[in-house]
């Protein structure tokens, strides 16, 4: 059972510190009944709810591959999910995602380039690494670019990258042949940018974590159906649908953990 803790040490820490839910890979349907690699998506999404409202987040951040059929449906069951919890709601599309549609639930996001959103000593940096009729990414020059200038300018201490593709390998060949394309030009960017703590994305039903050049990478496990690393194929991890929660410090320090749903 999760504890929330309301004494006034604890507001007082929290009132410096960022506190942020990651949730990727959701796969909802238009039909609410319909099966994912043998769950129900819906049904386990909703199972995370009740933890991530005790937790009193500050931000919603959703890593792409939110819908599987990119049908307004899903998105505005989504979308209704994330408004009960009472946090603003961050979007980046997933290769499931159709962006246009997507963007009309989740305004929040990189639709028009990189989206910049700066609290508590923190800048979110989201970036779309989808490509049309691609299930890899890739990033732009133009796109990479304007994050350069976008980091190159921003006056907060620390900064936080979120896309939906992994840029490095995560030892799970059925997920890594899908990855960043080209990530020699992400990490090129990063290198320039010693504010950048922290890498997240989805995109491989898994935990992931390493540390480069003092920034940490970051995957997400799916909130419907997670796998266990290092297989050749899909295999069914069975501890459950899962979300990120990270916590960032206004000295830039990060932790970071799991939520399960049932």
């Amino acid at each position: 059972m999760l504890v929330v803790l309301t004494s006034p040490e604890v507001i007082r820490r929290f009132a410096h510190v960022l506190r942020i839910i990651q949730l990727s890979d959701c796969h909802i349907a238009r039909d609410p009944g319909a099966d994912y690699r043998g769950q129900n998506a819906d049904r386990n999404l909703r199972s995370l709810l009740p933890a991530i409202r005790q937790w009193q987040p500050d931000v919603l951040l959703l890593t792409g591959d939110i819908s599987e059929d990119a049908s307004a449906a899903s998105y505005g069951r989504v979308a209704a999910m994330m408004n009960s919890l009472g946090a603003p709601v961050m979007a980046v599309p997933g290769n499931h995602d159709d962006p246009e549609v997507m963007s009309r639930y989740f305004p929040q996001g990189p639709w028009q380039g990189p989206f910049k959103f700066e609290k508590k000593g923190w800048q979110l940096l989201l970036l779309d690494s989808t490509r049309p009729g691609k299930v890899s990414g890739w990033l732009s020059k133009e796109n990479l670019d304007r994050a350069d200038s976008l980091l190159r300018r921003s006056e907060v201490a620390h900064a936080l990258i979120a896309l939906h593709h992994q840029p490095v390998p995560v030892q799970s060949p059925w997920i890594d042949r899908y990855a960043l394309n080209f990530r020699e030009s992400f990490f090129k960017v990063l290198d320039r940018h010693p504010a950048i703590r922290a890498v997240v994305w989805g995109h491989i039903h898994q935990d992931f974590r390493l540390e480069r050049n003092g920034a940490l990478l970051l995957g997400a496990p799916s909130t419907v159906a997670n796998s266990l690393p290092n297989h050749e194929k899909f295999t069914p991890d069975l501890a459950g649908p899962a979300c990120r929660w990270l916590e960032l410090y206004s000295d830039g320090k990060l932790e970071t953990g799991l939520i399960f749903g049932r």
